[in-house]
């Protein structure tokens, strides 16, 4: 099973690479005629560009400290995850810790889906759940830490990792959250 989520990471980052590397050579050859462009400028284009060869935006989904339902928090880091995979390929250890630093700051779950979420799973199921989320916060606290030490070996460990244990969450709690009719209920 272990052998699936690393290999699920590396197909992630294949695919984005893919996308970086047909994208080169549709670009002219003729260096001499582009004009120099600043640091700064040469970035943000990265990221545009970056965006036009995947179709995914990698931008930073903002960290919050007020409450966002449980599924705006899970888009938010699936960007944010997405971030740190392409901080991985163009050696952005800035982006990196960056986006590690929002999964840590993600919004909090509000009350009324905190007690939907006990309803469903159960006061143990809750536990778990929270549980699942501390380990999520530690993992990317260490990511954050790998970045700023610029130890790619580790951010590599620590995003395979955070891949691992999502896919294990969604795996145990998605579906019973999601196809219980008291989820829907308001």
């Amino acid at each position: 099973m272990k052998r699936f989520y690393s290999l699920s990471l590396v197909i992630s980052l294949v695919v984005l690479m893919t996308g970086c590397e047909n994208n080169n050579n549709t670009r002219s050859n003729d260096q001499n005629t582009q004009t120099k462009i600043s640091k700064k400028t040469k970035k943000n284009n990265d990221t545009i560009d970056l965006k036009q060869r995947t179709g995914i935006p990698f931008q930073i989904s903002q960290a919050t400290q007020d409450t966002v339902p449980l599924l705006g928090i899970m888009s938010n880091l699936e960007k944010n995850l997405a971030v740190v995979q392409a901080g991985i390929w163009r050696g952005d250890y800035q982006i990196i810790g960056e986006a590690a630093n929002a999964i840590v700051n993600h919004g909090y779950i509000p009350n009324r889906e905190i007690q939907k979420i006990q309803a469903i799973l159960g006061k143990k199921g809750l536990e778990n759940f929270v549980a699942a989320d501390k380990n999520l916060h530690k993992t990317a606290k260490e990511l954050a830490q790998a970045a700023n030490d610029k130890k790619m070996d580790k951010i590599v460990n620590r995003t395979t990792e955070m891949i691992q244990r999502c896919f294990s969450c969604h795996a145990k709690y998605r579906v019973p959250l999601r196809d219980n009719p008291k989820w829907l209920e308001r």
